[in-house]
């Protein structure tokens, strides 16, 4: 792990994009965040539920526990076993395709994980923790036995670290760090360098876009050109998700689904 933490600078230029996205559909829904899976099924978090939506937005299943309170954050790379957070009671819950719970409830005490706030589905099914009590990254087996650890990212780095979300892509880990931009680590957890996009809640990673909502645009920065794109939204909205050729929006009272009509 490197000792010192590093910006990574760039130049990029920024093109706005004149093709016209069109809402093709709509239906009422209300939730927190949406997350959208690579078969294009969308799921809608709100508090403590779960609601499953297939990509002719029929919906499918609902999953919720009361018991564990309100969900952190939903990781949906692997559609055949979602994985849901619940970071006030410090539990994970593997969920099926179908939203039912196949493991149960992971009490992650267990596996000497003090509070884990954020965590995402890895390749050879394992996973990643944040222990925000440890500013550690941990990566498990499927088991949840410890396979590596980073240490006190706030020390090794020196950055004020307090991440919002993060997943895995091609064997590279993205953690968005609002205050400094999204970290990228490689799969022994070895910190390679900082794309400073900051100030964001979210993010996606596809190929070599890296695909964000701030100022009610959706932005998409080329990670090899250091360009980037912006789509104005034509609604105000809470939340946006982007797969293939469609953007998903979450208003307050509704789904809204774009299609590009400029392709």
């Amino acid at each position: 792990m490197k000792k010192q933490f590093f910006f990574f600078l760039f130049l990029f230029t920024t093109v706005h994009v004149n093709a016209q996205w069109v809402a093709i559909d709509s239906f009422a829904a209300t939730a927190d965040y949406l997350e959208i899976d690579n078969l294009n099924n969308l799921y809608l978090v709100n508090n403590s539920e779960i609601k499953k939506y297939d990509e002719k937005g029929e919906l499918q299943f609902r999953y919720s526990d009361m018991q564990l309170g309100n969900i952190g954050s939903v990781d949906v790379s692997y559609p055949l076993r979602p994985l849901v957070v619940y970071p006030d009671l410090n539990y994970l819950v593997l969920l099926d395709n179908t939203l039912s719970s196949n493991r149960g409830k992971v009490n992650l005490l267990d596996y000497n994980i003090s509070l884990g706030m954020l965590a995402c589905s890895s390749v050879q099914n394992h996973f990643w923790i944040y222990d925000a009590m440890q500013f550690a990254l941990i990566r498990t087996d499927e088991n949840f036995k410890q396979v590596t650890a980073t240490g006190n990212l706030s020390q090794i780095l020196g950055i004020d670290f307090a991440p919002t979300s993060m997943v895995e892509f091609a064997n590279k880990l993205y953690i968005n760090n609002p205050k400094t931009g999204i970290l990228i680590f490689d799969i022994f957890g070895t910190y390679i360098k900082t794309i400073p996009i900051t100030g964001i809640r979210d993010f996606q990673i596809f190929e070599n876009e890296l695909i964000y909502l701030k100022n009610n645009h959706i932005i998409r920065y080329n990670t090899l050109l250091f360009e980037t794109k912006e789509v104005e939204l034509p609604y105000i909205c809470r939340d946006a998700q982007f797969q293939k050729d469609q953007i998903v929006l979450l208003t307050d009272q509704k789904i809204f689904i774009l299609k590009n009509s400029k392709p």
